[in-house]
């Protein structure tokens, strides 16, 4: 909101210098003879530059929630990147994304948009955060699917890494390397960390075991 604040401010100004150019101020008899081109110039590139982080983030909106509604499986799923604000704001702040299945939204807090979208634009230079957070969209879309046990949630998002990778535009052989990288880093960790982290871990999620899926292109293949 902000941001679009800073652009509408700055706008307004540059279409006030021209708006004078034909009509006279208050106060005066006739408009301005000289519009500084320079002035609109400057304050619109302004406007323009304020403007381009939420068009980003629009745009990457969008993206996001047609490949979630692929993965899904669902024509109800709505990505929506969370401000600092929004975030600060949100009843689920402590969480790094949520999603309802009846409205289809899926939120993420701030800053995992922006992870997510360093990721998705250099995948070869991934850090723990970036693969993290194609995880934390697969996982996301699955609660989308209906699933709300967490432990359930996570292994469904386990095995689909690679799907929504590819999805998201990542090599596959990337998407293997990083999606087996966070199935056998941070996901067994949580095992290991137990408490809150451990709700997300179970020992049945790995080949051959029951939350095996079979998937014909599951991670694990």
């Amino acid at each position: 909101m902000l941001w679009w604040f800073c652009s509408a401010f700055f706008l307004w100004l540059a279409a006030r210098e021209v708006f004078y150019g034909f009509v006279p101020r208050r106060g005066f008899e006739a408009p301005n003879p000289k519009i500084s081109i320079p002035y609109v110039l400057t304050t619109a590139a302004i406007a323009a530059a304020f403007a381009y982080t939420p068009i980003r983030f629009w745009k990457f909106e969008q993206f996001l929630s047609d490949k979630a509604k692929i993965l899904a499986e669902s024509d109800k799923a709505f990505v929506h990147c969370n401000s600092v604000v929004d975030s600060a704001l949100d009843t689920n702040v402590f969480a790094a994304g949520h999603a309802d299945p009846k409205t289809g939204r899926i939120v993420f807090q701030h800053p995992w948009c922006g992870d997510l979208m360093d990721y998705l634009e250099d995948p070869r230079r991934a850090t723990l955060k970036g693969i993290h957070s194609v995880h934390l969209f697969t996982h996301e879309a699955m609660h989308i699917r209906g699933e709300m046990n967490e432990a359930k949630t996570d292994c469904q998002a386990i095995q689909r890494f690679v799907r929504a990778a590819t999805l998201l535009g990542v090599p596959e052989e990337l998407a293997r390397q990083h999606g087996m990288a966070n199935y056998n880093g941070t996901y067994k960790q949580r095992g290991a960390i137990g408490g809150m982290a451990g709700q997300y871990f179970s020992t049945e999620c790995a080949p051959g075991k029951a939350l095996d899926e079979q998937l014909p292109d599951s991670t694990w293949k």
